[in-house]
């Protein structure tokens, strides 16, 4: 298949993924999970282009490592080898069924980790797909538009239901449970949502600077007013932004609106890496000191109000920490299991409901992997995001610049985020995750091999 038509299939995915599709479970995720896997297969055939890039020893090596681990996790294995890998594993089906198998998986349900292995392995595939495609700076620019203004729509469709009262899930697909005065789209929890609004409102950002041209230096200031003048889509720029972070305060997540403030003094500081005079970064600084004041005034003072009156849901999420810690304690090395979290965590709750998450990307993913592929996946994410980031520092491509400034703040957001919440088990908003990853990867080597530096 050709480039056009991937990336044209790659813009449908982006706009179709917030909706029931990525968000709901059931039938709509493995559909999801079905259309990025056909995307991928198809990349596999259209225009190759070799991706080289920073660390890729140990970036093949840590990635081998982390799924052959996963892999380890669903053999059988004799009951006294269990014993001594993993103690809790048969502690936990003797105390269950009263006697021991002869063999068993080191996961506490193999076939939850097997569904779960197949979605990482859809993860892995789609991302090494978008890398490999011979995208240009244009069809880049043109799929982060794209992801804006399916934001952008979010935001407004969702703006509509909150005047109107409705009272349906995304009009029609099931009743409203949360809060009628919480935004969220087509993404059924508003949290999810916020998180969704947080990856896109840095590169609405990335894209309003990149258009500006202010970091040009081989035009003069009157030749950028004019070209700012003659843009029509300058506005719209302008707006995008402003109507993500709105959507964003008005979701009424907590962690969502610290992320926000918290991104734009990420984008503002890491500015002054942009080429500009030293005048001109000082008051772009300002600039953005000035908009996180005002975040601050809006946004902060309702959510220290809840903080400081209790008043808000989840009283018990530092316990679901505690119960998750106690069970990365008991199963340290190979965790109870890619995928069983909520079937282990009755073990160690005393929650009277179902609890599914941790609400901490970071205790969930001990819990379940282990220690082992824990360490190998968080320092594979780590070294692709150290490879971004170097790379992007010696840039001074005046459009790549600060496109890729706005993916690493996403990805920042992304970082602080999952300390309070599990938004990235949400597949359109771990698929968006991956989009910006990897296509600000592609953009950051935009005309320039980075292969033959320092590994």
């Amino acid at each position: 298949m050709s480039r056009r038509p991937l990336r044209i299939y790659l813009q449908s995915l982006l706009v179709l993924s917030p909706l029931p599709f990525g968000s709901l479970g059931g039938v709509w995720e493995p559909l999801c999970f079905l259309l990025f896997a056909l995307f991928a297969f198809f990349a596999f055939w259209g225009p190759q282009a070799e991706f080289k890039f920073l660390y890729q020893r140990p970036l093949r090596f840590l990635a081998i490592v982390f799924f052959a681990l996963l892999a380890w996790q669903l053999l059988p294995l004799p009951i006294f080898l269990l014993k001594w890998l993993s103690p809790g594993v048969p502690r936990v089906l003797g105390s269950i069924s009263g006697s021991l198998p002869a063999f068993h998986a080191l996961s506490l349900i193999p076939a939850e980790s097997l569904l779960a292995l197949a979605r990482f392995l859809v993860y892995a595939l789609f991302f090494i797909a978008l890398l490999r495609l011979d995208w240009d700076k244009n069809d880049i620019f043109i799929l982060f538009g794209t992801a804006v203004v399916s934001g952008v729509a979010q935001t407004l469709f969702a703006l509509l239901k909150l005047g109107q009262g409705n009272g349906k899930f995304f009009l029609f697909f099931m009743p409203d449970t949360h809060a009628p005065e919480f935004l969220r789209g087509t993404i059924y929890n508003p949290d999810h949502f916020a998180f969704y609004l947080e990856l896109l409102f840095p590169i609405a950002l990335g894209l309003l600077f990149a258009h500006l041209h202010v970091f040009d230096p081989g035009q003069s200031l009157r030749e950028k007013i004019l070209h700012i003048a003659d843009d029509r889509r300058i506005i719209l720029l302008f707006l995008a932004p402003i109507v993500l972070a709105a959507g964003i305060y008005l979701t009424g997540c907590r962690s969502g609106i610290a992320v926000l403030i918290l991104s734009i003094l990420f984008f503002a500081q890491m500015s002054v890496y942009l080429r500009v005079n030293f005048s001109a970064r000082h008051h772009l600084r300002l600039l953005f000191i000035l908009a996180t004041l005002l975040a601050v005034f809006v946004g902060v003072q309702s959510t220290l109000n809840k903080f400081l009156t209790g008043n808000y849901k989840e009283i018990s999420r530092i316990d679901y920490w505690a119960n998750a810690l106690a069970m990365f304690r008991d199963f340290p090395l190979f965790g109870t299991g890619l995928g069983t979290f909520k079937y282990a965590y009755f073990l160690y709750g005393r929650e009277t409901g179902f609890v599914n998450h941790a609400h901490n990307e970071y205790v969930e993913t001990l819990a379940d992997m282990g220690g082992l592929a824990a360490v190998a996946f968080f320092a594979l994410l780590g070294i692709l995001a150290f490879s971004l980031l170097r790379m992007w520092i010696v840039r001074r491509h005046p459009e790549v610049k600060p496109m890729v400034l706005g993916v690493l703040t996403a990805l920042f957001a992304a970082l602080f985020h999952s300390f309070f919440d599990f938004s990235l088990r949400v597949p359109a908003n771990a698929f968006l995750f991956i989009v910006l990853f990897a296509l600000g990867l592609k953009l950051v080597t935009h005309r320039r091999d980075f292969s033959n530096e320092k590994k």
